[in-house]
């Protein structure tokens, strides 16, 4: 038996999510979203042999076996095994691992996607993997009978951090080096509530289709947002901070669900005690984890009182590396 193992990366998302689903960005016009690979990585094994199919992920306790590869999702892993269907190739074995929780809002089943597809092909991060996106947005879609965003497959296929430029029917992406200091001062902490974008994410795309006059506004504001962001990100950390802080606000005008009484307390104390520059939801929003800036020299004071508010920051970087064999 042969078997190979390779990681891939999930994401955080600076800026311009709902954006990247069709036909809202062709509508808009302009839109871009911005957003990084970051060093939480799934672990995926994959092994051919001649005799029967066998899933396991770690995480979700299961361990699944089949004389021959299923016509049928497989409860549970219906997302696994949609993808390696349509790899048109699927291994002997794939066994999986994620230290990230689910519903983290850190675009996990998109990463995984990509890292599924590229290990049965044989290819790792770079632009030929990248060119098979399209082929993720459409699965996902069939997963979850709902328009989906595609943003999130890029940092898995290519690494780093990106702006994306939705002004063509693919888009057109530029890789961005952040600034060292917003490195520094860059916290990820998670909620405790598991969000579900699908979902979230209907609900704005429906209300702008129909025309929502207060939606639509709040997608203008944070389409220049994003715009801004792809300029401030490798520039000025505050100006990103205060970013974040727009964008955030310009969700919950769209569904005040976006944020949790955890991120009205961290905001509420961060800014009582001086550390709080800016923050958003990771994803949809909703619950899930929360991208916070703080302000310069403040992080060890701030994950301090993360920590004792019961959400520990999660410890990771943005990383260049997309997917790639171990």
């Amino acid at each position: 038996m042969t078997t190979e193992a390779w990681r891939v990366p999930v994401r955080v998302d600076f800026a311009g999510g709902t954006l990247d689903l069709w036909p809202i960005y062709a509508m808009l016009g302009g839109c871009v979203t911005v957003n990084a690979a970051v060093d939480l990585w799934i672990t995926i094994q994959v092994s051919q042999s001649a005799l029967g199919h066998r899933l396991v992920s770690q995480d979700l306790d299961l361990d699944l076996a089949f004389e021959s590869w299923p016509t049928t999702p497989p409860a549970g892993l219906s997302w696994v095994w949609r993808v390696l269907s349509a790899s048109g190739r699927p291994p002997a074995s794939v066994a999986l691992h994620s230290p990230v929780p689910q519903g983290s809002g850190l675009g996990v089943s998109s990463c995984l996607g990509v890292g599924l597809l590229g290990a049965v092909l044989g290819e790792e991060a770079g632009a030929g993997l990248a060119s098979k996106v399209p082929i993720m947005r459409d699965l996902e879609s069939m997963e979850l009978q709902a328009p989906t965003g595609w943003q999130d497959y890029y940092p898995a296929a290519l690494g780093g951090a990106l702006a994306l430029h939705w002004d063509a029917p693919a888009p057109r992406w530029e890789r961005l080096e952040p600034h060292p200091g917003l490195l520094a001062d860059l916290v990820v902490f998670y909620t405790g509530k598991p969000h579900h974008s699908g979902l979230t994410n209907w609900e704005a795309y429906k209300r702008f289709i129909e025309g929502d006059a207060q939606t639509r506004q709040a997608l203008s504001e944070i389409r220049e947002i994003a715009q801004a962001m792809a300029q401030a990100l490798p520039s000025d950390p505050m100006a990103v901070a205060e970013l974040l802080e727009r964008e955030g606000q310009a969700r919950m005008r769209m569904s005040p669900a976006v944020e949790t009484d955890a991120m009205r307390a961290v905001r509420d104390r961060g800014r009582r005690e001086g550390w709080y520059a800016g923050m958003k939801p990771c994803g949809a929003g909703g619950g899930g984890c929360c991208l916070l800036v703080v302000k310069d020299g403040q992080r060890e004071v701030a994950e301090a009182a993360l920590r004792g508010m019961g959400l520990p920051p999660l410890d990771l970087r943005i990383t260049p590396k997309g997917l790639h064999r171990l």
